[in-house]
Formats: C-alpha cells, sequence, structure tokens
C-alpha cells in the first residue's frame, strides 16, 4: 500500500495543481485537468492508505475545491501546513 504525498507548496494556481496530482496519483496521460475529471479519476481509484496534502499558509486559488472533490469522495487525507 502507497502513501501518496502531494506537495503543493511551489503551485501558483490550480492548473498546476491538476499536473502535481496527475504525477502522484498516476493519472492515464488523458486527465482533463479539470475538477470534473479529478473526481471521475479519484472516483476510480483505491486508496486505502492516507493522502498527506503538502499546503503553504496561503494556498493558490482553487485549493478548497480540490479538497471537497476528495472529502466528496471519502479519502481520508491529512493537510500539512508548511511553514515558509
Amino acid at each position: 500500500m502507497k502513501n501518496f504525498v502531494i506537495d503543493f507548496r511551489k503551485v501558483k494556481n490550480i492548473e498546476e495543481a491538476h499536473k502535481v496530482m496527475m504525477e502522484e496519483f498516476d493519472f492515464p496521460s488523458y486527465y482533463g485537468e479539470n475538477l470534473d475529471a479529478l473526481n471521475d479519476s479519484l472516483s476510480e481509484m483505491i486508496i486505502e492508505n492516507k493522502v498527506y496534502i503538502i499546503v503553504d499558509r496561503n494556498a493558490f486559488k482553487g485549493f478548497n475545491q480540490i479538497i471537497k472533490v476528495f472529502e466528496d469522495n471519502c479519502i481520508e487525507f491529512e493537510k500539512v501546513v508548511a511553514i515558509s
């Protein structure tokens, strides 16, 4: 079982966030890089371990929407706020 670590510390916008998640979750190349595609992709995955999300205090615009998709898919995650 793999722990997923999504590091958003250098992410400036939601478009970059999708690229980070695509890589960490190993989404296919046709991943749509939007919230609907994220929801669809996560709903098809079996995630048995916790997902760790690292973010700065001033998260990028759209971060809360991504968190909502995780919650809607009942994915257990821990938000880690990095001190910069």
